[in-house]
C-alpha cells in the first residue's frame, strides 16, 4: 500500500505532458530573439540631495511597463526593456510629479538626473486619504495586511490565519491552502519548527500586533525547498523601513470567557551604510478548548455488522495559559554600494500550564451505563527555541548579477510535564476501579544547521539565469518517560516510554532560466535534492536508514493578450516530507483512553499540480487547479490497533489524493470610501487508502468564501466588516461540518496620525469553531471542539521618530524547510 512508495513519476503519459511542456517553453525563450536594455538613472531633491523612496514609472504609450523605488542614493533600475519609444515619472510626498520626454531606447541608457520641483503651499490643505485593503492581489501571491487590518488587532496570528483567504485549520489544528494539505509556515522567510498542535499552540499564543503582513504562495518555483505540496505562508514580522531613529509602541486588551493582554515595542535606527533593528513583544492570552466526543465501538461480524458494543461519552474541557516573550534584534551593513553583510538573531519562549478536566460515561451495548471515569489533569509545558543568521550579498554589476550566501544555526526545545488522575465510579456511585495515576516528562531539542548560496545572472539577450545550491543537517533528540503508581510510588512504564534520535541532511541545487517579453513571459527551472535519514529507537532498539534523490522541475508561463487580460500556466513537482513530530512515536494523552503518537514508518508524499490563471484588469485573478498527491499524508483518529478501546490521533499515508479547483480572488472599489475583497475557493478532493482495515474512496465537492469590506469614514475614522464561511467537506476519514464567522471593527487615527486605536469584536456569533465524524470498520466517533473564537479587543498603537522611507531589505535564511518540520519550539 502506502509504504511501496516510488520516488519519481510513475505515469508514463505525465512524462510525455511535462516533456512536451519543457520542449515547447524553451522553443519559446529561444524564440525571443529582440535586444533587452537596461535604463539606470537618480531622483534628487532642488537642494541636489538623494530623493528617497520616490516612486519612478516606465511608460509607453499610456501603457505602464515598469515602476521602481528609489534607494539610499535615490537610484533606480529597469532591466530586461526592449527596444522602443518610452517616457518617465518620478514623484515624492511633497513634491511636484516630475514627468520626462519621450526618448528612443536601443541600448542600454543613462538617464539624466530628475529633479523634482518643490510643492507649493496648496499641498498641505489637501487631505489625503487611503486605507490599505486587509487582503490584496498580486501576480505571485495573495498578501494580508496584518498591520493594517482593524479586525485583526489584539487577536492572535492564529485567528488572522483562519480568516485568510483559502486558509482552513481544522480540528486536529492542520492548515490547509485552498484545499490542500502540507503547507509550509515561515516567518520572516525562515520556516517554523513545527506542525499541527504544536505549531497551533505556537500561533495562538503569538500576538497579530508583531505581524505586518501574512504572503499566500501558492505555488512555489525550483528556488524554494521542494517541501509543501500546498505551497508556502509567509508570515512577515514587523521592521521599520524610515531612516534615522524611529519605533512603534502598542498595547492591548481583549475579551472573551477569559482575558487576554499584551505590548510591544519596535526600535530601528537606519542611515545609508547601517541598519540596527530589535524588537520584543509580550503575551499573556487565556484559550480554552472544550471538546467533545461520542465514540462508539461496532461489531464488525457479519450478523451483528455495525451494531454497538461499547460506547464512550467524554466531555474534555482545558483551559491555557500562554505566556509568550519574543525578541528579535539584527544589523545590516553596507560595506559598498555593491557588498553588504548582516546577521540576526530571535529568541522566543512559551510557557503555559493548562488545567484539564475529563468526564467521561462508559456505556454498554444497550447504552446502560456501565461505570463513570474522571480525569484531571495539570501540567507544565515550556517551549522555547533561539536562532541565528549570517549572511552575504555582492552586486558584481549593474545589470543585476549578483551572489548571496546564508548560514543558518536555530535549535527548537521543549519540556513537558504531565500530571494525570484518574477515577472510576460505579453507577451506584462506588468506587468500580482503584485510582489510577500517571505523569510523564516529555522533553526534547532539535538543532539545524545549514548554509546556502544563490546566484543570479542576467544575459543580454534578456534571458536571466538563477542558480544556487543548500546543505543542511538537522537533528531532533526527544526522550519521553512514563511512570504510572504502583503501590504508592511511580514507576517507569517501558511501554510508553521511549528515547527516539533522528537525524537528517539533504543536499540540493536548481537552476532556473526566466525571461519577459512584450507578450509571453516564461520561467523553466529544476530542483535536484539528494535526503539521507535515520532514526533510532534506543529503548526497542529498532533502527531504520534511507537515502534518495529526487528531481523537482516547474515550468511557468505568461501570456499577455491584451492590456486587460493575462492567462498564465505553472506545472510543478514538490514533496511533503514528514515533520520530526510526525515520525517522533511519544504519546501525549488526553486521559488513558485518548492519546497522539507520531508514526515513525511515515513515507514523504510527491504532489504534481498544474495550474492555470487568468488576470483580468491586473486585479480580478481566477485560478483553476489540478493536482495529484501521491502517498498523501494525513491526520487520522483511529481505533488504536494494540489496545482495546482506545483511540489514537496519528498521522498515516493514504494512497492518493486527486485535487480540482477553481478559485478566486477579487478586489472591488465599490466606493470612494468601500473597498471589498471577495476570495472564493471551490474544489473538490478524493481520498483513496486503507487505512485500520477500512478501505477508503471518498471525496465531495465543497468551498469556502471569505469576503472582507473596508469604509473610510469622516474625521479620521475606518471600519471593517469581513465575513467567512467554510461549507461542508471531506478530509481522508473525516466529514467536516460547515462553520462561519462574522467579524467587525472600527479604528480611529489620533495625534496627526501618529496614534491609532482599534476595536473589534471577531466571530460574533461564535459560530467558528469546528465539528466532524469520522467512520472505520468497527469505529465511529463524533467531536465538537469549542474554542474560544469569539473575543472583543482593544488596542492602541503608538508612532514615533523620523518619517524618511526607504526601501526595507529583509533577509531569507538558508534553514527552510527544515525548521518547518522540527518537532517543537517557538516562534
Amino acid at each position: 500500500m502506502n509504504r511501496n512508495y516510488l520516488y519519481g513519476i510513475k505515469s508514463g503519459f505525465m512524462k510525455k505532458a511535462l516533456l512536451t511542456s519543457i520542449l515547447s517553453l524553451l522553443t519559446l525563450m529561444v524564440s525571443f530573439g529582440q535586444d533587452k536594455f537596461t535604463v539606470s538613472g537618480s531622483v534628487k531633491d532642488i537642494k541636489q540631495e538623494a530623493a528617497i523612496g520616490a516612486y519612478v514609472l516606465l511608460m509607453k504609450d499610456t501603457i505602464l511597463i515598469k515602476t521602481a523605488l528609489t534607494d539610499a542614493d535615490g537610484k533606480y533600475l529597469f532591466e530586461n526593456i526592449a527596444t522602443g519609444s518610452y517616457y518617465m515619472s518620478a514623484s515624492l510626498m511633497g513634491y511636484k510629479t516630475f514627468n520626462s520626454d519621450t526618448f528612443q531606447l536601443n541600448a542600454s541608457k543613462q538617464m539624466p538626473d530628475f529633479i523634482l520641483p518643490q510643492g507649493d503651499n496648496a499641498l498641505n490643505e489637501v487631505v489625503i486619504k487611503s486605507l490599505k485593503p486587509f487582503i490584496e492581489v498580486k501576480p505571485n501571491m495573495l498578501v494580508v495586511n496584518v498591520d493594517n487590518s482593524i479586525v485583526s488587532a489584539g487577536s492572535s496570528v492564529m485567528d488572522v490565519l483562519q480568516r485568510s483567504p483559502g486558509v482552513n485549520v481544522d480540528n486536529n489544528d492542520n492548515i490547509s491552502l485552498k484545499g490542500k494539505q502540507g503547507v509550509v509556515i515561515w516567518i520572516d522567510g525562515r520556516p517554523t519548527p513545527m506542525q499541527g498542535a504544536d505549531l497551533a499552540t505556537v500561533l495562538r499564543s503569538m500576538p497579530s500586533n508583531s505581524v505586518d503582513k501574512i504572503e499566500i504562495i501558492s505555488n512555489p518555483g525550483a528556488r524554494y525547498d521542494a517541501a509543501g505540496t500546498a505551497g508556502i505562508i509567509n508570515i512577515k514580522t514587523k521592521k521599520d523601513k524610515r531612516f534615522g531613529m524611529n519605533g512603534t509602541a502598542s498595547v492591548n486588551y481583549g475579551q472573551g470567557k477569559y482575558p487576554k493582554y499584551g505590548a510591544g515595542l519596535n526600535l530601528n535606527y537606519r542611515n545609508k551604510k547601517v541598519n540596527v533593528y530589535g524588537n520584543y513583544n509580550y503575551a499573556y492570552r487565556y484559550w480554552f478548548n472544550h471538546l467533545k466526543l461520542d465514540r462508539r465501538f461496532l461489531d464488525t461480524t457479519t450478523a451483528h455488522k455495525d451494531e454497538q458494543q461499547f460506547r464512550y461519552l467524554q466531555d474534555n474541557y482545558a483551559l491555557f495559559n500562554f505566556k509568550n516573550h519574543i525578541a528579535n534584534t539584527g544589523v545590516d551593513y553596507s560595506i559598498s554600494p555593491n557588498t553588504s553583510i548582516g546577521a540576526a538573531f530571535s529568541f522566543s519562549t512559551n510557557n503555559f500550564e493548562p488545567d484539564v478536566e475529563n468526564h467521561s460515561e462508559a456505556l454498554g451495548s444497550n447504552n446502560a451505563l456501565l461505570y463513570d471515569f474522571n480525569t484531571i489533569g495539570h501540567h507544565d509545558n515550556y517551549y522555547y527555541n533561539y536562532s541565528g543568521n549570517l549572511n552575504f550579498k555582492h552586486d558584481f554589476d549593474s545589470s543585476g548579477t549578483n551572489l548571496s550566501i546564508d548560514a543558518d544555526y536555530a535549535a527548537f526545545g521543549n519540556s513537558s510535564n504531565q500530571n494525570f488522575v484518574t477515577n472510576y465510579i460505579a453507577p451506584d456511585g462506588s468506587k468500580y476501579l482503584p485510582d489510577y495515576y500517571l505523569k510523564s516528562n516529555l522533553n526534547g531539542i532539535t538543532t539545524i544547521q545549514s548554509i546556502k548560496a544563490d546566484f543570479t545572472h542576467p544575459f543580454k539577450s534578456g534571458l536571466k539565469m538563477e542558480a544556487g545550491v543548500k546543505s543542511s543537517f538537522a537533528k531532533a533528540d526527544n526522550n519521553p518517560l512514563f511512570f504510572e503508581m504502583v503501590d504508592g510510588s511511580y514507576e517507569l512504564d517501558p511501554k510508553r516510554s521511549n528515547h527516539f534520535i533522528y537525524k537528517e541532511n539533504i543536499n540540493a541545487g536548481y537552476v532556473t532560466f526566466s525571461k519577459e517579453g512584450q507578450k509571453i513571459s516564461t520561467q523553466i527551472g529544476a530542483r535536484i535534492e539528494n535526503t539521507n535519514a535515520n532514526w533510532e529507537q534506543l529503548t526497542t532498539n529498532q533502527k531504520y536508514d534511507t537515502s534518495y534523490v529526487q528531481l523537482f522541475p516547474s515550468i511557468a508561463a505568461q501570456y499577455h493578450l491584451s492590456p486587460k487580460h493575462d492567462i498564465g500556466l505553472t506545472l510543478s513537482r514538490r514533496i511533503e516530507r514528514p515533520n520530526y513530530d510526525q515520525l517522533n512515536p511519544f504519546k501525549y494523552f488526553i486521559d488513558k483512553t485518548t492519546y497522539r503518537e507520531g508514526y515513525p514508518y511515515l513515507k514523504p508524499a510527491s504532489f504534481y499540480s498544474v495550474e492555470l490563471s487568468h488576470t483580468f484588469n491586473q486585479r480580478f485573478v481566477t485560478t483553476f487547479t489540478v493536482g495529484v498527491n501521491k502517498g498523501v499524508i494525513v491526520e487520522v483518529i483511529q481505533p488504536s490497533e494494540t489496545e482495546d478501546s482506545v483511540t489514537v490521533q496519528t498521522n498515516k499515508n493514504l494512497n492518493q489524493m486527486t485535487f480540482v479547483g477553481l478559485s478566486g480572488a477579487y478586489p472591488f472599489q465599490i466606493t470612494k470610501w468601500w473597498n471589498n475583497v471577495t476570495n472564493i475557493n471551490v474544489y473538490y478532493a478524493l481520498y483513496q487508502g486503507n487505512i485500520a482495515n477500512t478501505p477508503l474512496r471518498n471525496g465531495k465537492p465543497t468551498f469556502d468564501l471569505n469576503t472582507n469590506n473596508s469604509f473610510m469614514l469622516p474625521n479620521d475614522f475606518s471600519a471593517e466588516c469581513g465575513l467567512y464561511y467554510q461549507a461542508r467537506q471531506i478530509y481522508g476519514y473525516l466529514d467536516v461540518n460547515a462553520l462561519w464567522m462574522l467579524n467587525l471593527g472600527v479604528q480611529k487615527h489620533l495625534f496627526n496620525k501618529k496614534a491609532t486605536l482599534r476595536f473589534n469584536i471577531q466571530d460574533v456569533f461564535f459560530k467558528g469553531y469546528p465539528s466532524a465524524r469520522s467512520n472505520y470498520t468497527g469505529y465511529q466517533e463524533d467531536f465538537v471542539a469549542i474554542r474560544e473564537t469569539r473575543v472583543a479587543n482593544l488596542s492602541f498603537t503608538y508612532r514615533f521618530g523620523k518619517n524618511t522611507v526607504a526601501p526595507a531589505k529583509r533577509r531569507s535564511g538558508g534553514a527552510e524547510e527544515e525548521k518547518n518540520r522540527a518537532r517543537s519550539g517557538n516562534s
